[in-house]
């Protein structure tokens, strides 16, 4: 029998732990030539997949609502760099785009930092989440080009549980681009 996926905090957290290990393991052999090597049309390296995975987007979100304050675009995503008309919001590779555009002058090192301080605001938030909070309905709502997360009321578009939420940032999101990492490093 295959376990579902987890949907209470420490499950995820467990779980994400999991695949942060994963990465870490592939990422020790690595050194920086590998590192900046384009691996993708678009010109994407490692370096940049790894700011990529580093985006403390919903961590900020959630300490945000749990805080009692609304989210900052810096505290989002590390940069205040508008979107172009080319950078479609609306789509996940336009908002790739534009986060890559924004960041690509960061150091590995800054990278590295940014990965870890993730990692870390990551493991707090799920500490101070509830265990039944996984199963709650969250909206993203209108506030700028970052949205906001937050319980949904009632038929409120865009509201899925959290877990599911959190899923996309946390172990699923790793486990998807843990490969590349992976074979980089053989």
């Amino acid at each position: 029998m295959v376990a579902g996926p987890p949907t209470t905090p420490s499950a995820i957290l467990a779980r994400t732990r999991v695949a942060w290990a994963a990465l870490d393991a592939a990422l020790r052999p690595l050194d920086v030539e590998p590192m900046l090597r384009p691996r993708t049309p678009e010109g994407w390296s490692l370096r940049d997949f790894l700011c990529h995975l580093g985006n403390p987007w919903l961590t900020v979100q959630l300490e945000a609502y749990l805080d009692g304050r609304d989210p900052t675009m810096h505290e989002c995503f590390g940069h205040e760099v508008e979107p172009l008309p080319s950078e479609d919001m609306a789509t996940n590779d336009g908002r790739n785009a534009w986060h890559h555009r924004a960041l690509r002058g960061l150091s590995l090192e800054e990278v590295h930092a940014r990965y870890l301080d993730f990692r870390r605001r990551t493991e707090v938030i799920l500490q101070r989440l509830p265990e039944t909070e996984g199963d709650v309905i969250y909206a993203l709502v209108p506030f700028g080009h970052i949205g906001r997360v937050r319980p949904a009321s009632l038929g409120e578009p865009m509201a899925y549980p959290l877990w599911q939420w959190l899923r996309g940032e946390t172990w699923h999101h790793f486990e998807d681009h843990l490969p590349m990492f992976q074979e980089a490093s053989r």
